[in-house]
């Protein structure tokens, strides 16, 4: 009969080994959709790089395009501290989609995600909770502050004004297919103070 030790050692593996699996799929995720791309995309060949079963795949995720945006979302690093300034608050929020699409391939990551995130609904509704989330949400309450201590004025769209920012961005990497050059995102911070300056 098994000690209480020997119970809770053996109880752990599951959770340890599903985590290193998981990762696996998602590093092997990242590595298909930097090679084929989203049309070539193939679950297959993600199986045999992670060496995990197809039925593991679809038991975790509810699509190839929701993996695809999970892989994706998991080269995302957190926001940065924003420090005072309100340009580098503002970069703070969408820099990280910078980081990602600088590091590796994740400019072609991405473009897949993106891809993904139009083509398959619960790919589209796992980005959107992360953009709201992480984008949308603190940046609503910060241009809310910045409103509030007049830095900016108080009348514009914010999904306007995000989409102004983040534009550039996925043109960069959708249509141009190239990579995102350091400081672009705070240029982006830049001009958007700029434009909506309080008079």
């Amino acid at each position: 009969m098994p000690t209480p030790t020997e119970t809770r050692k053996s109880s752990r593996k599951g959770p340890t080994r599903s985590e290193a699996s998981k990762a696996a799929i998602l590093d092997a995720t990242r590595t298909e959709m930097a090679e084929n791309g989203w049309r070539g995309f193939s679950v297959d060949a993600v199986a045999k790089r992670a060496s995990a079963s197809k039925q593991t795949i679809y038991k975790w995720w509810p699509s190839i395009g929701a993996m695809c945006v999970d892989a994706c979302l998991a080269l995302i690093p957190d926001s940065p501290d924003g420090g005072r300034d309100p340009q580098e608050r503002i970069t703070a929020l969408i820099v990280p989609l910078e980081a990602a699409a600088r590091t590796g391939a994740g400019h072609a990551v991405l473009r897949v995600a993106l891809s993904a995130a139009a083509d398959d609904k619960d790919a589209g509704e796992l980005w959107r909770a992360w953009m709201n989330r992480d984008i949308r949400m603190p940046m609503r309450m910060l241009l809310a502050e910045l409103a509030g201590k007049r830095v900016i004025r108080r009348e514009f769209d914010l999904d306007e004004a995000i989409e102004e920012m983040l534009g550039p961005l996925w043109h960069r990497i959708m249509v141009m297919k190239a990579p995102v050059r350091e400081g672009f995102c705070s240029a982006q911070a830049a001009g958007f103070l700029k434009v909506y300056a309080a008079s």
